[in-house]
């Protein structure tokens, strides 16, 4: 997947897998290390996949206005027996959103329950040079009950992105400088993956980025590095509240460094390694308490397999080290969660003074039976397929807090969908979600079938009919509510959800 940022949109198709090529192992562009910024951070839609694309400008005179969008836009209803109505009060009662245990920031969230997301990438340049605007959303006004400053981002990302041809033979050299996200550890061919979570970090902040590639015959060397941090701070006097996303003055403004190197062999197979600290050093962090500076540290190595007719196999693991964490800020992101705050409220619990470890392990394998079958012969996605995916995620827990040490979490599941006609498929996912493995009344699961209705095999819209139903444990109380929200055990979840989703992508 190239990362020259005028293929910023993603495609995500319904059943639709990336077009062999002549020998079905080769591919036009060497594998990542991470997502562009542009890509959509949006949890996958049911079905298949299909490359990012754009229409690249021919030379440095050739200057092109490029315009590419994503949106996924939900009708969403948790159902449950009302417990003891009342007069007037009926049986059944209907939520929106549901009341499951899916949150987007705890190891919980598996991505079944479709979330609200759009996205507008605005850009204008050349061969060499390109200016990118990224507008962002996480609803949209005339569904929500409220007004929610913080799920209109508006103006997420500005950045330049430099292409420097010819600076040597078999050399490609690309920088991004401005305000942008990185995401490592990217567990799909070509997005976040099943659960929409880079197992490594996702940055986020003003700086630089730096990526290098150097082909040697059949093999390649990918080298990147980057340095972010933020162009503000929260002062003293803010007091934690809606408007501004419950921002705490306690955190230091926050820098991340990261270098990453990858290495491939004939667009088969990738070995990669990953580096990143985040830290503060900001005395105006402490605000009349001690508050030390924090430190998070990680390392990480991932394999990617990309075999043609085969499938794609992604292997990762990451080890996270962090340091009275509490004063770094959201510059990083690790499991979806914000800074240090975000790993002691969901990983290291409230007495570890942000110190502890965390070791994740994931794996993803995706495989068009249609491709593999009717090998040798190229499959474009513009027939019928069954596509199957599965994948999981494991991580351990080593904490200050006695509460939270030695804390493994577990998830895993599996998703196959049929591609009937060209304006039909069906698909059917399995999650089973273990949030302490040593305690297993708090396990749920989820059955998600759904039916996808488009307008061709190779349609840029879908339409999702889902249903899911959850299977609790005894214990399960790992459900989020409030304002911020906040574990609440006295709730009684949604067990049965049917959703209407509409996505377009160009």
């Amino acid at each position: 997947m190239k990362r020259s940022l005028q293929c910023a949109a993603l495609l995500l198709a319904a059943t639709l897998s990336r077009p062999a090529l002549a020998d079905d192992t080769d591919d036009t562009t060497d594998p990542s290390l991470g997502l562009s910024p542009g890509t959509p951070s949006s949890t996958v839609i049911p079905g298949g996949m299909a490359p990012a694309f754009g229409q690249h400008p021919k030379d440095d005179q050739d200057w092109r206005f490029d315009f590419h969008g994503f949106f996924n836009m939900p009708f969403r209803v948790g159902i449950r027996s009302r417990q003891s109505p009342g007069p007037g009060e009926s049986s059944t009662v209907l939520h929106a959103p549901p009341v499951v245990p899916d949150d987007l920031r705890t190891f919980s969230h598996t991505g079944v329950v479709p979330l609200p997301y759009a996205q507008l990438n605005l850009s204008y340049g050349n061969s060499v040079v390109t200016g990118n605007v990224i507008l962002l959303a996480r609803n949209a006004t005339s569904a929500a009950s409220y007004f929610d400053p913080p799920s209109q981002a508006g103006i997420n990302d500005v950045f330049l992105s430099f292409n420097v041809p010819n600076l040597a033979k078999n050399v490609h050299f690309e920088a991004n400088v401005g305000a942008f996200s990185n995401r490592y550890g990217i567990m799909g061919e070509y997005d976040e993956g099943r659960y929409a979570t880079p197992i490594f970090a996702r940055t986020n902040g003003a700086g630089e980025n730096i990526l290098a590639k150097l082909a040697l015959g059949d093999v390649s060397i990918s080298l990147e590095q980057g340095i972010q941090g933020q162009n503000d701070k929260s002062p003293p006097q803010i007091i934690p509240d809606a408007w501004n996303d419950y921002s705490l003055a306690t955190v230091g403004t926050t820098f991340v460094n990261h270098a990453h190197v990858g290495l491939g062999y004939k667009h088969f197979v990738t070995l990669g390694g990953h580096y990143m600290t985040a830290w503060s050093q900001d005395d105006r962090a402490s605000v009349g308490a001690l508050n030390p500076d924090g430190r998070i540290n990680l390392v990480g190595g991932e394999l990617r397999f990309t075999m043609g007719r085969f499938g794609h196999l992604f292997v990762g693991a990451a080890h996270v080290n962090a340091d009275k964490s509490a004063s770094v800020g959201r510059t990083v992101e690790i499991l979806n969660t914000r800074g240090g705050q975000g790993l002691i409220d969901f990983y290291l619990g409230p007495n570890s003074n942000g110190t502890g470890k965390l070791t994740t392990f994931a794996a993803q394998y995706d495989l068009s039976l249609a491709r593999l079958l009717r090998y040798p012969d190229l499959f474009e996605g513009d027939g019928p397929d069954i596509f199957i995916s599965l994948f999981g995620i494991q991580t351990l827990v080593k904490s200050n807090d006695p509460a939270f040490d030695g804390v493994t979490k577990r998830k895993f599941g599996a998703m196959g969908s049929y591609s009937l006609l060209p304006w039909l498929a069906a698909t059917v996912r399995y999650d089973r979600v273990q949030p302490d493995t040593g305690d297993d009344s708090k396990t749920f699961s989820t059955v998600s079938p759904a039916l996808l209705f488009r307008t061709g095999w190779q349609a840029h819209d879908q339409i999702a009919l889902q249903y899911s139903h959850w299977f609790y444990g005894a214990n399960t109380n790992v459900l989020r509510a409030g304002y911020p929200a906040v574990e609440d055990h006295s709730i009684v979840p949604d067990k049965d959800m049917v959703s209407l989703t509409a996505s377009f992508w160009w």
